[in-house]
């Protein structure tokens, strides 16, 4: 068992957790890993070295092992726009906060812009967000415009058939989008803020 193979297992195992939120199966991993189905046993090796290095929790229940990803080091997606909209590009980065939000399927994202400062967010905050793709009336989403604009905003369904994505800065106006201009990625759960 080398140090390049748990270093791409762990990778497999975040991905697929932030994917389907849940672990995979032994059949997942030793497929992914381009090994052999009876080669369990490399794989549990290799889980209980990752536990021991603190990156993930094994729990078994029944038959079944549950894997938690350790979060150490949460995933930094790149920037979000509290402004305009901009382009959304994918950053493969971690951002370490130590015992920060606890959970499956969480990420973040640095602002940019001043939309949402009657909220108390502002330019340079890290956004921890919870993934998700509806959210209520009123919440803060961070959203994808036309599959490739990000921005975070508070939503609203009060606008006939549109929905309105309103910024909490009385000097910006709300936008209102056709619904299948806009994809909810994910609602805000708390920010970081670096006085650096």
């Amino acid at each position: 068992m080398t140090k390049d193979f748990r270093t791409n297992l762990y990778e497999f195992i975040h991905n697929y957790v932030f994917q389907h939120s849940s672990s995979p199966s032994f059949t997942e991993m030793t497929t992914a890993m381009q090994i052999s189905p009876r080669s369990k046993s490399l794989i549990t090796r290799s889980l209980r070295v990752l536990e021991k290095e603190g990156k993930i929790t094994l729990r078994k229940e029944g038959r079944r092992l549950h894997i938690t990803l350790s979060w150490s080091k949460l995933p930094l997606l790149g920037k979000i726009s509290a402004g305009l909209p901009t382009e959304a590009i994918a950053q493969r980065q971690f951002l370490n906060i130590d015992k920060f939000l606890h959970g499956i399927g969480q990420f973040a994202l640095q602002v940019k812009g001043y939309s949402m400062i009657d909220k108390g967010i502002l330019d340079g905050d890290i956004v921890v967000c919870k993934r998700a793709a509806t959210a209520r009336e009123g919440t803060i989403v961070a959203v994808l415009i036309d599959s490739s604009d990000a921005t975070l905003k508070i939503i609203s369904y009060k606008t006939g058939e549109k929905i309105t994505l309103i910024p909490a800065n009385k000097e910006l106006k709300p936008k209102h989008y056709a619904p299948e201009r806009v994809q909810i990625q994910g609602i805000y759960a708390g920010l970081v803020r670096m006085n650096l």
